[in-house]
């Protein structure tokens, strides 16, 4: 999966990049394809700390946002985030395909 990181008025150091590529690549690579793009984009609004993550895959674009005051427990929530909505698309589709209602 290809992961381009979007910074506004933040300084992310390559560590804190290696993180979240990590945590994205360990958590969602069995829910998507290779060809799946994310976008997280790392914002600071006052005493505010923004992470939104974008995965797009298939055509089909997931979107998850946190606003707080630390950044660390924001990553695993956001991941959490689209983890839940790929599961339900996967489960979605794999429900049509087996004729379950």
């Amino acid at each position: 999966m290809q992961v381009n990181f979007v910074l506004r008025q933040f300084d992310a150091s390559d560590d804190l990049r290696a993180l979240i590529q990590g945590k994205i690549d360990k958590r969602l690579d069995n829910l998507v394809d290779k060809t799946a793009d994310a976008r997280v984009t790392l914002s600071l609004e006052k005493a505010w700390t923004v992470m939104e993550v974008v995965v797009t895959t298939h055509g089909e674009v997931f979107k998850s946002a946190e606003k707080t005051t630390d950044l660390y427990p924001t990553i695993d929530v956001v991941i959490e985030k689209i983890e839940r909505q790929l599961h339900k698309k996967k489960d979605m589709v794999h429900d049509r395909r087996t004729g379950r209602a």
